[in-house]
């Protein structure tokens, strides 16, 4: 091999020795010199003359410590500067080196450089308690709305809370990093029994227990960044109660589900108490533009809902009401999860959302819609069903489910309630009691029904059309809770059913009124695009029947579905039909909302549509060739149960005679008395029609 090289003129080759930015001893001495630069300029006494350049030089060293390390966990081990950094605990230096500086740029390569060790494998800086005291004690000074902070950009403040963000992930990951960051004191012991009350109610704030957790609440609310890591960092942190008894502990007797119901409250006090929901000229809908739809409201001191300002606010709102339901998802442990519903009961639905419905009224045109249109978005926002069922059971004054639990001091399907639980919603109940109990009104006396019933009735109709979108919300969403106290309903007799014959006449009867308004080419197919809406509607309220389940029957399915008829007594289907009446004089938002609510209740599998929008089957009259169908030649050679089957079919495919007009149904009575009035209109105008295209055009 000598030779040929000595005869082609080359040397061999030789392995590139390992550059100095790779070799672990010299960045450990780079680090080292580093690090002794940052101590000297540290015990150096402050001098405001040339405190400049000094901030600007160790400033410059932070940030090459920052690289060195981020290199470091980058190469292959030995990771001497990591060995070197954790048994130096430089953090503590660099730490007070921020903290003293009172200098962002300064403050950023601090937090930065916490950062990088926190996510190195090699150390475990995370579970080291002098790490966490001097990282807490840091972002303390900085963020803490509480103490003298010190003034950083929003920059700053998102690398703080992505660092805590951070940490809260890992002790998801790794329950046993609890302990370097939580440390539950000792209860203080209260004398005064008055100011034991009071303490139990709000909780202790004991923050140097565990500032970590503290520091994410503060920031729940804030948009952004800043409120996403916050979020999802106490998402984490409670998610990890149920692995800590201490920690569930210090939740339940801390004043956090104070902070966190009382937060919501703030929240829902920031958005206007008087709303204007009529929509601005330049963003008109052209259904609207087309009418004589007013966009000027008589109260200028209401606030526009699609104002810039309103709709951040009730973004605000609504993401952190979103933020209350993740958090009860998240929670594993029992006791926490009923201590924050028993605050989100007591102290937002009792004490602040239900007062707020009380005190609306329709006089000022703002203030009911206001009410109106957030119990909506509210409810449009929710997907957790105790959430949901515990703002609807108490406003609707329904005493079940989720109340009548927490009048039970053993749950029979969850374990029963630690003592601190137990005395923390004693208090609650307590502090918050009324010192005149005759004077208050509860939900029994006005709900939520009452507010909507005198809304659909009222002559304002931002007022009515928020009643009927709320409405309809609750029919869509939770229709067990409707039935029975927004619609009045009655137990349906199965003694008579419905036949596919009057399902045929009674669609075609209801297609002559259509075609008889607007004959347009396109009905059928709209026909069938509404159809399609709404069976997909219906099949979602409709339980999965397995094949293979043989205990139900047909009957038994249907039983399942059409429970109830609606009462003719029922004040809202009174008020509804009274407003469906007055359809050409009503505003044009107002009869869309409108439409939408029978849709809703003509959708809801729970109840009969007979005799409001069917035919009553009582009242079924057929013809006399209807009534004894004639049998087919081919039908004798049928076994015995084929012509059951078939004379079934041929029963259920009668059509009855469309009866006279006080026994056809409600709604097709009045729909066929407002094409009347506008056949009258056509007479008196001959040239209807064309004004009309005219105005579509």
């Amino acid at each position: 091999m000598d030779f040929l090289s000595r005869l082609l003129g080359t040397t061999p080759s030789k392995a590139n020795p390992k550059g100095p930015g790779n070799d672990p001893e010299v960045r450990l001495a780079k680090f080292k010199r580093l690090y002794h630069t940052v101590l000297s300029l540290c015990n150096r006494p402050r001098n405001l003359s040339t405190e400049g350049p000094l901030l600007e030089q160790l400033h410059g060293c932070l940030q090459r410590i920052d690289a060195i390390v981020r290199e470091e966990s980058r190469a292959p081990a030995p990771h001497l500067s990591l060995q070197f950094a954790a048994s130096n605990r430089i953090y503590t230096v660099i730490a007070r080196a921020a903290t003293a500086s009172q200098n962002e740029a300064v403050i950023q390569a601090s937090v930065s450089i916490l950062a990088a060790l926190v996510d190195s494998e090699e150390e475990d800086f995370v579970s080291n308690v002098i790490f966490a005291k001097s990282l807490m004690r840091l972002v303390t000074r900085v963020v803490d709305g509480d103490s003298d902070t010190l003034p950083v950009n929003i920059s700053t403040e998102t690398a703080i809370l992505e660092l805590l963000f951070t940490i809260a992930a890992k002790i998801r990951l790794q329950p046993y990093l609890l302990p370097s960051w939580f440390h539950a004191s000792a209860r203080p012991e209260l004398d005064d029994d008055a100011l034991g009350e009071k303490q139990d109610f709000v909780g202790f704030t004991q923050k140097n227990d565990f500032p970590l957790c503290y520091l994410l609440v503060d920031r729940v609310h804030r948009e952004g960044r800043v409120g996403d890591f916050a979020r999802t960092g106490l998402l984490y942190i409670f998610e990890a109660t149920g692995r800590s008894p201490d920690l569930e502990e210090w939740i339940v007797s801390s004043d956090l589900p104070t902070l966190m119901a009382t937060g919501l409250g703030a929240l829902y006090s920031q958005l206007s108490r008087e709303l204007s929901i009529l929509h601005p000229d330049a963003t008109l809908p052209a259904v609207l533009a087309m009418s004589d739809y007013s966009t000027t409201h008589p109260r200028a001191t209401a606030e526009s809902a699609f104002s810039d300002r309103h709709r951040a606010d009730m973004a605000t709102f609504l993401s952190y009401l979103t933020f209350w339901q993740d958090v009860l998802d998240h929670c594993r442990s029992a006791d926490v999860k009923r201590t924050l519903l028993d605050h989100f009961q007591i102290l937002f639905l009792q004490q602040l959302l239900y007062p707020s419905l009380l005190q609306s009224s329709d006089i000022d045109a703002g203030s009911s819609v206001a009410v109106l249109t957030y119990m909506n978005a509210m409810l449009e926002s929710l997907e957790r069903p105790d959430l949901i069922s515990m703002m609807l059971e108490y406003l609707l004054a329904v005493k079940t489910g989720y109340l009548a639990e927490l009048d039970q001091s053993v749950s029979s399907l969850e374990p029963p309630r630690s003592p601190t639980s137990m005395r923390k919603r004693q208090s609650l109940l307590t502090l918050t009691a009324s010192q005149h109990p005759d004077d208050e009104v509860e939900p029994a006396l006005f709900s939520l029904v009452d507010l909507i019933l005198n809304n659909v009735r009222s002559p304002n109709p931002q007022s009515a059309f928020a009643a009927l979108k709320l409405a309809t919300t609750i029919l869509a969403r939770q229709r067990n809770l409707a039935l029975g106290t927004i619609l009045k309903v009655e137990k349906a007799d199965y003694t008579t059913a419905r036949t596919i014959g009057a399902l045929e006449v009674e669609t075609e009867e209801y297609t002559e009124l259509a075609t008889s308004l607007h004959n347009h080419s396109g009905l059928e197919d709209a026909y069938i695009g509404l159809a399609e809406d709404a069976r997909t509607t219906v099949e979602a309220q409709v339980p999965f029947q397995s094949p293979t389940l043989q205990s139900q029957g047909p009957g038994d399915v249907e039983m399942s579905s059409s429970l109830f008829i609606l009462s003719r007594n029922g004040a809202f289907l009174r008020a509804s039909i009274a407003l469906l009446q007055t359809f050409f004089s009503n505003s044009i938002d107002v009869n869309l909302a409108l439409t939408q609510t029978f849709i809703s209740i003509a959708a809801c599998t729970a109840i009969r549509l007979d005799p409001w929008l069917a035919l009553d089957p009582a009242r079924y009259t057929f013809d006399t060739d209807e009534v004894e169908p004639q049998q087919r030649p081919w039908a004798a050679g049928l076994e015995v149960e084929e012509q059951a089957h078939h004379t079934a079919l041929q029963q259920s495919s009668r059509r009855p005679v469309w009866p006279e007009k006080q026994h056809q149904p409600t709604l097709y009575s009045i729909l066929q008395g407002l094409l009347q009035e506008v056949n009258n209109i056509r007479v008196s105008h001959p040239n209807l029609d064309h004004l009309i295209s005219v105005r579509k055009t």
